[in-house]
C-alpha cells in the first residue's frame, strides 16, 4: 500500500502515526529521513481515527496494552475505514492466533519487547506490502488454517 510520497531530496517519505506516547522512544529520528513521525494520545477510538486519517498514515503503530483505546478494535476500524494504512502493534508477549483473530486478521505486524530495536524496520516492510509476524504466529495461522478453525 506504498503511497510513494518523496521529500524535497527526493526521498520516499512514509507516514507514520505512533498511538501512545511511548512509542516514540523506540525511533531515533535523526536516523531516518524518509519517515514523517506524528505522535497521537486519542482518548477515543473516534478521535484516533480522525487523527490518523487527517495525518494520511502509511502505517500505524499501536500498544496492544492502552488504558484508554483497545487497539484490536481500532485495528479493525482502521482497516474498514481508512484502508490505505496498515497496522502494527507493539505487543508485551509473543502473539498468538487469537490476538490476530481479534483485529479481523488485519493487524499486519507485531512488535514484541525483544524486537524494539526493529522498529523500523518493521515499518519499512509492512510498507512494502510484507508483513512482520512472528514464525510461532505464522505456524500456529497455519495449523487453524489447515484445521478449519478460522
Amino acid at each position: 500500500m506504498a503511497t510513494h510520497q518523496y521529500d524535497s531530496q527526493g526521498l520516499r517519505v512514509i507516514n507514520v502515526v505512533l498511538v501512545g506516547r511511548t512509542i516514540a522512544s523506540l525511533i531515533n529520528l535523526a536516523e531516518h529521513d524518509d519517515l514523517k513521525i506524528t505522535v497521537i494520545d486519542p482518548e477515543t477510538i473516534d478521535t484516533a481515527i480522525l487523527a490518523i486519517i487527517a495525518a494520511e498514515a502509511d502505517i500505524t503503530v499501536l500498544e496492544q496494552y492502552n488504558e484508554r483505546i483497545n487497539a484490536d478494535i481500532l485495528c479493525l476500524v482502521l482497516a474498514t475505514n481508512y484502508a490505505h494504512n496498515q497496522t502494527i502493534i507493539l505487543s508485551d508477549k509473543t502473539p498468538d492466533f487469537n490476538q490476530l483473530k481479534a483485529t479481523g486478521f488485519r493487524a499486519r505486524g507485531y512488535i514484541t519487547p525483544s524486537q524494539h530495536d526493529k522498529l523500523v524496520k518493521a515499518i519499512r516492510a509492512v510498507h512494502d506490502g510484507e508483513a512482520w509476524l512472528p514464525r510461532r504466529l505464522v505456524a500456529d495461522m497455519l495449523n487453524h488454517f489447515a484445521a478449519g478453525a478460522i
